[in-house]
């Protein structure tokens, strides 16, 4: 497993990459209708608003304001959603230019229940690795089993998940 990313605190999950395009590039797969359709979910981000109907799980919508948007570096929103369990929480997404493309960073905080970190760890690491395939034209992950491995990882990793 490589870019694995951390829960850095109680309902915070950070993850991290470098990918090989520029900044605006990225930025568009991040959040327009097109460029999400493609790796993730049907819908938008930005500049007011995000909207989410995720591939893999329509039953699980995702709504909420944008916090911040500063294109093409930071979109800050927030992520209310799900039928049975929703979250109030915040995702944050900031772009830095780097000399080989471009850096990611992913924050999901705010997560009200930290026992579902592990989820948001692991559906987040699952995601970035379907646009790591997109954006280097490789064969994408398969779902359950990658998801189901990465969700094992990261329940390890979560010391309050340790009995």
């Amino acid at each position: 497993m490589t870019n694995l990313g951390t829960i850095t605190s109680r309902g915070t999950v950070r993850l991290e990459r470098v990918y090989p395009v520029d900044t605006g590039t990225l930025w568009s797969y991040l959040t327009t209708k097109d460029g999400l359709s493609r790796w993730i979910a049907d819908g938008e981000i930005g500049p007011e608003r995000v909207s989410l109907v995720f591939h893999d799980n329509p039953d699980y919508p995702i709504t909420g304001a944008v916090l911040v948007w500063e294109p093409p570096q930071v979109a800050e929103f927030e992520w209310n959603g799900g039928s049975t369990q929703p979250q109030d929480s915040v995702v944050r997404i900031e772009l830095t230019p780097e000399e080989n493309g471009t850096r990611l960073v992913l924050t999901h905080s705010r997560i009200t229940d930290p026992t579902d970190a592990p989820d948001f760890a692991a559906g987040w690491h699952f995601h970035l690795d379907t646009l790591d395939s997109l954006v280097l034209g490789t064969q994408p992950p398969t779902d359950r089993p990658t998801w189901d491995h990465l969700h094992a990882h990261y329940v390890k990793a979560i010391p309050a998940h340790r009995a």
